[in-house]
């Protein structure tokens, strides 16, 4: 990624001799993530716009492969980074003031593409030439929330379309939940559909969680915490107040209130502490077509299936696309693929070394009797290593 502050200015090269320097970028606004279509260049005290294609961007230089590039007309659905966008201001959709455009985040990777725009101090410090020497994160609305742009004021309306977002993946939600501040982050989760909103919750990193589940209305939260899982909102009970914590509980209920403690109990380095514990489970008598029948309504369907004998103790652990591949008259009890399991205050690091080991994706936990209570994610297991690499860095 690149910022245009760091473009602007930025010397054009022609036959190893100075040819301009860059002073503006234009875009088309109607594109979801716009290409830059026009680089203008000032050469000898006017402005020439070419094509990017006509550039090659180097780390240290920009340089022009031909000075025969014909002028490129003017186009009223672009508008220019620099003289159109950077340092206007951000309204939402009730026309209220907001921020303003301190940088621009491009993507570079292939060809330049607008990311999204930077309202924070990062920005600032960045075109001072700072950057390097204050650090401060970057807080970047994307551009998929820009709504529309109005030549007349100058203004940018940023839209919380409920269309647009309940059609994103709750990973790019979440990475626009991290990068907004907390009003722009509240009206986001209200938008969104109370199951869409869990899960990309649940994808931000601890710190957003904690600041949505302290921040938006009770009525949203009261919808949102229902659909989210019991050992996301265990593992945030001791971030938020007392009184949200109350609030949470009363909202889920007694019964998940109890699950909640549960995992409470076995402490968050333990299996205990970070299974799910809602998790798909079928008897082992059935066989693969009545297992197949019970899925095909299903979406997103399990990766994973804990079989059970009669007495619900644990048989073993089958992949859905096992199913798929295996006759239809055999039962679950003669497929099942992986048999591994462990107790609840099984430490994290002996997960880890099982996860690794067998290259695993779910583990059961079962209680004293074999019954599963809850399973172990690849993904949490990856979490737990993540924030314990943090923690190290902080030492």
């Amino acid at each position: 990624m690149v910022y245009l502050s760091y473009l602007l200015g930025q010397k054009v090269y022609f036959d190893r001799k100075l040819y301009g320097k860059m002073t503006d970028f234009a875009v088309l606004e109607s594109s979801p993530n716009p290409s830059i279509s026009k680089v203008v260049v000032k050469k000898n005290g006017k402005k020439i716009t070419v094509s990017p294609s006509a550039l090659s961007f180097k780390k240290n230089r920009t340089i022009l492969i031909s000075d025969k590039i014909p002028f490129l007309p003017f186009d009223e659905r672009e508008f220019y980074l620099n003289e159109d966008l950077l340092d206007k201001q951000v309204i939402d959709i009730d026309d209220k003031r907001l921020v303003r455009v301190n940088d621009i985040a491009l993507d570079d990777t292939k060809e330049l593409k607008v990311v999204g725009i930077d309202i924070g101090a990062s920005g600032i410090f960045r075109r001072l030439g700072l950057g390097s020497i204050i650090k401060t994160d970057p807080k970047i609305i994307p551009w998929q929330m820009i709504e529309a742009f109005d030549y007349r004021t100058g203004n940018i309306k940023l839209g919380l379309s409920q269309n647009r977002l309940n059609k994103m993946h709750p990973a790019e939600l979440a990475d626009i939940l991290e990068n907004l501040g907390a009003r722009e982050r509240a009206g986001m989760v209200e938008s969104l559909e109370a199951s869409r909103a869990a899960k990309a919750i649940e994808e931000t990193d601890y710190r957003t969680q904690e600041a949505i589940l302290e921040g938006i209305a009770l009525p949203v939260l009261k919808k949102v915490v229902l659909k989210m899982h019991s050992y996301a909102i265990a593992r945030l009970f001791y971030k938020i107040t007392p009184l949200r914590i109350k609030e949470i509980l009363k909202s889920i209920g007694q019964e998940r209130a109890h699950k909640v403690e549960t995992i409470l109990d076995f402490g968050t380095d333990t299996a205990g502490g970070i299974m799910r514990t809602t998790f798909w489970k079928f008897d082992g008598d059935l066989t693969v077509k009545e297992a197949y029948n019970r899925l095909f309504e299903k979406f997103p369907k399990p990766e994973a299936i804990i079989v059970t004998n009669g007495n619900e103790r644990y048989v073993g652990t089958i992949y859905t696309k096992d199913i798929l591949d295996s006759d239809s008259l055999s039962q679950l009890k003669d497929i099942v693929s992986e048999r591994k399991f462990v107790y609840p205050n099984v430490n994290i690091n002996h997960l880890v070394e099982l996860f690794a080991r067998y290259n695993l994706r779910t583990l059961p936990v079962v209680d004293k009797d074999k019954k599963p209570i809850g399973v172990v994610r690849i993904d949490i297991v990856l979490e737990k290593i993540a924030e314990g690499l943090r923690k190290d860095e902080l030492i």
